[in-house]
C-alpha cells in the first residue's frame, strides 16, 4: 500500500484528546489484507514481512506497529529494509568475520516430558527461539543479496 494512501488510515485525533500522532515515513512501508481482515497485532513486532516473486521469497520488512487489533482492520506498518540496505552493507563490510570456534555448543531445546508422555513437547519459549532463528536466516539471505 502506498505510504500516502496508508497515512489516511492513521489520522490524528480530531478532538485533540489524544497525544497519539501517526505518521508514515520513507523508512516505513504499509501492508495488510484488508479484504480478509489480516494484519499484525501485539506480539508480532520484529516479525518478517516476506513477498514471493517467481518462486523466491524475499524479506522486505520487519513488523513495527499498527492500530488496535480490532475490526475493521487497518494496514500494518513495517520497517522498510531497502531503506537501510546501504547502512547494513556498510556495517557488514566494516565488521570482522567471527571465528566459528567461538560459537557456543549446540544445546538440546528445553522440553516437557513425563512417564505418561507420548513424546517430547517443547516449551513455548523454544518455539520463540525457532521463530527468531528463521527471521535471522531470512535477514542473512537479504544481506547476501546486497
Amino acid at each position: 500500500i502506498e505510504n500516502q494512501f496508508c497515512g489516511n488510515y492513521f489520522p490524528s485525533d480530531p478532538s485533540g484528546g489524544s497525544n497519539n500522532t501517526y505518521e508514515i515515513h520513507d523508512d516505513m512501508l504499509c501492508a495488510g489484507d484488508l479484504i480478509n481482515g489480516k494484519s499484525i497485532c501485539r506480539g508480532d513486532s520484529g516479525g518478517p514481512l516476506v513477498c514471493r516473486v517467481n518462486s523466491t521469497w524475499f524479506l522486505v520488512g520487519l513488523s513495527s506497529w499498527s492500530l488496535d487489533c480490532r475490526m475493521p482492520v487497518s494496514p500494518s506498518v513495517f520497517t522498510r529494509l531497502t531503506y537501510f540496505a546501504n547502512w547494513v552493507k556498510e556495517k557488514k563490510e566494516s565488521a570482522s568475520v567471527p571465528d566459528i570456534v567461538e560459537a557456543p555448543p549446540e544445546e538440546k531445546p528445553p522440553s516437557l516430558s513425563g512417564p505418561s508422555s507420548l513424546g517430547t513437547v517443547h516449551k513455548p519459549r523454544s518455539c520463540m527461539a525457532l521463530v527468531s532463528s528463521q527471521t535471522l536466516l531470512l535477514l542473512l539471505g537479504f544481506l547476501r543479496s546486497l
